[in-house]
């Protein structure tokens, strides 16, 4: 019965602790701004790109070689956004599994822009 009941709450644990991560864009916006050594990392396309994005924004395309591309992405935290949040939560999960601190746009830049924030 005890075995359970930990396995029980482990498993609850472990389901929220990515969501902790998912932020609202005021939230996104603060919480990077205050976090040392914070990286703002933008993984749509390079057309998606060129049509706006968040400042100070690095480029890293989400797509099958992903993974492959992270070996120059120093270990400190992230703050991942795409268009709307699904290639976002993908590649978090990569980052999440290469040892990142990981934090996401909900909504993506989609709802960044709803909410009034600034894009370049």
């Amino acid at each position: 019965m005890k075995k359970l009941l930990w396995i029980a709450i482990l498993a609850v644990a472990c389901s929220k602790a990515p969501s902790e991560k998912v932020l609202a864009p005021a939230a996104f916006e603060s919480n990077y701004k205050s976090t040392p050594n914070a990286i703002l990392l933008d993984v749509r396309t390079e057309e998606e790109v060129a049509n706006g994005k968040i400042s100070e924004a690095k480029n890293i395309v989400y797509d099958d070689a992903f993974a492959t591309k992270l070996d120059s992405l120093p270990k400190q935290p992230l703050f991942v956004y795409c268009g709307s949040g699904i290639r976002s939560a993908k590649a978090a999960a990569i980052l999440r599994e290469k040892g990142y601190e990981v934090f996401e746009l909900e909504g993506g830049i989609k709802n960044w822009k709803a909410a009034g924030k600034p894009v370049n």
